[in-house]
């Protein structure tokens, strides 16, 4: 048959017909990778650093690499700082593999593989399966290795250094942790950051030294507890006062680098509670609270007391043994006398919290507390109210609010009853619209295998005519229209085989029983009263604003809307 001519393959594109096979081979392009790289060092190469120097110094090998390579380029360099190399939930890691898996790059540069990872399965596990199921290159600089141009050897080799790396892993934490162990032993401070009232010594890490303003603030907190002020009575104090708390403290000083500390926020009650408790203020080193054993695959723990380490007369002292004492003997009897009230007004009824974790404040988001109330010893009430400002007042920002929770139960169960006689008048209504809608369903799916395949042929001849320009068949001006061409047929395909597929969905799942909100409200009774797994089971979140104002989310709310739209438009059409 004749060769067809460049103007009438142009001709046949336009009218849809399918461009000539017969091309010559075109020579193949050298590949481009979009690439990624990635640094990491372990959390005891960052203590006591915000930033580590090492880390720079692999984020510019890794640069200088890629640049030198003429099929590279590089898009980003991840980071993993004080990330362990024992498993693989970094969040700079995670960054990586979901750029990899939205396709945006397809090789992974590292400085060597110690840096990659140090747990042997996982680690091979990815270069021996994932990357090379996704098409993914992987190059170590400083092993040498290259998944592009790897040999049996050099794989065996990446098997070797993985375990090496896992076994080194298993050893320097081992050791490093006895290290720790003994520095905790004589008195020496191993944390990141001192205990309020403190700072690090600038000369000696390990020692600790008074903070003047913040150790003002602790004295104050100790004399107020002298003079008989609850905890909450000292939050308040210090809230109002417009005292920082010890976290946003570090933060303006520079000593935590946290963007979350950067806004201020409320002192709580348990961190009076754990300052009125410590012996670090007698001048007492108190570490070893939690241990971690990472080699052993024991997660990070909380120690109790009698495990904690204690080293007297470390540091200077803030407050005096004779004070100290003082305020435990007030604070064991409070909290005699509170011990001593629970069950107190048991006779008079107890009720479940079976709202707890759906109730938020409408103004600063937190969840809202339960609080019991006894009025003159004869009757019991619940009300919800926002811990933001019972500890900060107006100053917190939020509306005052105190709901009480028969009301908040009497408007769910109404609400939940209008949603239930909703579901059961909507499966009616979705039975009656989806009747005889079998052949529908039949042309569809017929259609949509017709539209696959045009779409298949589609994208063939726009690699066609790829191909053909790269082996000097065609001219710019007849590719760039072919192209378009091309290119304009396969978005038209595309969006009628989506609409085809939303039209599917919708007759085979939102239009059915099948549909996830008529399958949870059609399906129930209105209840006599609301019960915890009722509640959890059907409310997303309940939001209470000011004045009692109540906003509730129910769950599948997102299915509701697409079956009603989806019902509308029926009932249009």
């Amino acid at each position: 048959m004749a060769r067809k001519s460049r103007k009438d393959q142009i001709r046949a594109a336009n009218s849809g017909q399918a461009l000539s096979e017969q091309r010559q081979t075109a020579a193949p392009a050298e590949k481009t990778y979009a690439t990624v790289g990635y640094a990491r060092l372990s959390i005891l190469e960052t203590r006591d650093r915000k930033d580590s120097e090492a880390l720079q110094n692999q984020k510019a090998l890794i640069r200088e690499y890629i640049q030198s390579q003429g099929d590279l380029t590089l898009l980003s360099i991840y980071e993993d700082n004080g990330e362990t190399g024992t498993n693989f939930q970094r969040p700079g890691f995670e960054a990586m593999m979901e750029a990899i898996c939205a396709g945006k790059a397809n090789c992974i540069v590292v400085k060597d593989l110690s840096r990659f990872g140090r747990n042997y399965i996982e680690a091979g596990n990815y270069l021996e399966h994932v990357f090379p199921a996704m098409g993914v290159r992987f190059i170590s600089i400083g092993d040498g290795y290259d998944s592009a141009d790897a040999t049996t050897a050099d794989c065996l080799v990446v098997a070797l250094k993985n375990l090496m790396n896992q076994v080194y892993s298993k050893d320097i934490s081992r050791k490093s942790g006895s290290v720790l162990r003994e520095k905790i032993k004589h008195g020496e401070f191993i944390g990141g950051y001192a205990s309020y009232g403190y700072i690090k010594d600038p000369a000696d890490r390990h020692r600790i030294i008074v903070d003047p303003e913040a150790a003002e603030v602790v004295r104050m907190i100790f004399q107020k507890k002298l003079e008989g002020v609850s905890n909450a009575g000292i939050v308040r104090w210090l809230n109002n006062s417009g005292i920082l708390s010890p976290c946003c403290y570090r933060y303006q000083k520079g000593i935590l680098i946290d963007q979350r500390f950067a806004q201020p926020k409320p002192w709580k009650v348990e961190t009076v509670k754990n300052i009125l408790r410590s012996q670090v203020y007698l001048g007492h080193m108190v570490q070893g609270r939690r241990r971690s054993e990472f080699y052993a695959g024991i997660p990070d723990r909380l120690l109790p007391k009698s495990e904690w380490t204690i080293v007297e007369n470390t540091h200077e002292a803030i407050i005096s043994q004779a004070d100290f004492d003082a305020v435990q003997s007030i604070c064991d009897l409070k909290q005699k006398e509170y011990h001593a009230n629970l069950g107190k007004y048991d006779h008079l009824g107890k009720s479940e919290n079976i709202l707890k974790g759906l109730v938020y404040c409408g103004d600063c988001g937190r969840p809202m507390v339960r609080y019991k109330q006894v009025v003159k010893g004869k009757k019991v009430s619940y009300h919800y109210m926002c811990p933001n400002y019972a500890a900060m007042l107006e100053r917190s920002g939020c509306a005052y609010k105190f709901l009480r929770e028969d009301i908040l139960l009497d408007a769910l169960s109404q609400l939940i009853g209008k949603e239930i006689e909703q579901a059961v008048d909507t499966v009616r209504l979705a039975r009656h619209l989806s009747a005889g809608k079998e052949g529908q369903i039949t042309a569809r799916a017929a259609e949509l295998r017709r539209l696959n395949l045009d779409l298949e042929r589609a994208e063939n001849r726009k690699k066609t005519v790829m191909q053909d320009f790269l082996a000097g068949e065609l001219s710019r001006d007849e590719y760039e229209q072919l192209k378009i061409c091309c290119t304009g047929e396969a978005e038209r395909l595309k969006n009628r085989i989506l609409a085809l597929r939303e039209e599917q969905h919708c007759q085979s799942e939102t239009l059915t029983g099948d549909n996830p909100w008529l399958k949870t409200f059609g399906g129930l009774q209105l209840p006599d009263r609301l019960t915890k797994e009722l509640a959890h089971g059907l409310i997303q979140r309940i939001t209470i604003y000011e004045n009692d104002r109540i906003e509730v989310i129910f769950k599948y709310r997102d299915e509701r809307e697409q079956l009603l739209t989806a019902i509308n438009k029926e009932v249009v059409a």
